[in-house]
């Protein structure tokens, strides 16, 4: 099989993705290469491990939006079809998801020595100045294209990496002498958890009807979506991060949805009052899906996300050891 190469341009000089071995169904975890068209060097080394940062962001609305245009007659139809997460005892606290957090980092460090890699202690990740100069500059939550996500950090620690451009200038001296000052790489875990697999679909066929008298232009657009309660860690512009005392860095993304496999709704029903109505729905697009809502407890989803976060470290101990071959 021939190697597959993605080019991704989210670091300074951009990434270069490569997957050396031939990709197997079970590898959903690719590295990148900052810079470079270089085989990966940090990960598939690991025998030590500074767990420095371990950022999750929770998505509590979602939504999917598509744009089709046809070729032929150059005909565009645009849809959309948004999910909102409800839990029914109560809204999801910053204590709720602070809690899967840090059992994501305790379950994460948990598998790292159980396979050969220590790992350094908090304490002395803590102490460094590196760790205290932290400016922290990421979106701690927010609402983007009708997503609304809350992010959450291990340990209610420090902001060192924002998920999506790596360390710069200056800093990159210091993340460097930080390695060397804890005699490990460092690794910058940053990821996504979403609650519904959405889809929606646009489809335009355009013709010409023939009479005896007249020419009739003709068009039909279907517009089809779907919702499925669906805990996972899904593909997201923000990448982990590997760093290490020479300055060489490599990324972590996601290549598809790690799904937690257990249930974890108690309904799933439409809601026509959530829609935007008015001038805001006509420009944005010609058609609105009914909005769906999603109900839950608290229990049920910090279950569901524990077990797809898992499964993400799970993935990355598997990559650990293929990335060696």
């Amino acid at each position: 099989m021939k190697k597959i190469i993605i080019l991704l341009l989210l670091l300074p000089l951009g990434i270069s993705i490569t997957f050396g071995q031939k990709k197997t169904e079970e590898e959903v975890l690719g590295i990148g290469v900052g810079g470079t068209f270089a085989k990966p060097k940090i990960i598939p080394s690991l025998t030590k491990l500074a767990v420095a940062q371990v950022s999750v962001n929770y998505k509590l609305t979602t939504e999917e939006r598509v744009v089709e245009k046809e070729k032929r007659s150059g005909a565009i139809a645009g849809a959309k079809v948004t999910a909102y997460l409800k839990t029914t005892d109560a809204d999801l606290s910053e204590a709720d998801l602070q809690e899967v957090t840090d059992y994501f980092y305790q379950y994460l460090q948990k598998k790292l020595k159980a396979n050969g890699v220590d790992t350094v202690g908090w304490s002395s990740i803590t102490s460094s100045e590196f760790y205290k100069d932290a400016d922290g500059r990421v979106e701690e939550g927010g609402e983007r294209q009708g997503n609304v996500w809350v992010t959450s950090t291990a340990n209610k620690g420090n902001i060192i990496y924002g998920g999506a451009l790596a360390f710069a200038f200056g800093k990159m001296k210091a993340a460097s002498r930080f390695c060397k000052e804890l005699d490990a790489p460092a690794a910058f875990f940053y990821v996504t958890v979403d609650f519904a697999d959405v889809l929606v679909n646009v489809d335009i066929k355009t013709g010409t009807y023939h009479s005896l008298y007249t020419t009739t232009k003709t068009r039909n657009t279907k517009f089809q979506s779907s919702v499925a309660p669906e805990l996972k860690v899904i593909p997201s512009s923000y990448l982990s991060l590997f760093w290490n005392e020479k300055m060489q860095s490599e990324s972590l993304f996601i290549s598809k949805d790690i799904d937690a496999g257990i249930p974890y709704s108690d309904n799933v029903s439409e809601d026509v009052s959530k829609a935007r109505s008015g001038l805001a729905k006509q420009f944005a697009f010609r058609k609105e899906m009914t909005p769906v809502v999603i109900e839950t407890t608290r229990e049920k989803y910090k279950a569901a996300a524990k077990k797809a976060l898992e499964k993400y470290a799970d993935a990355f101990i598997e990559k650990i050891a293929s990335s060696k071959k």
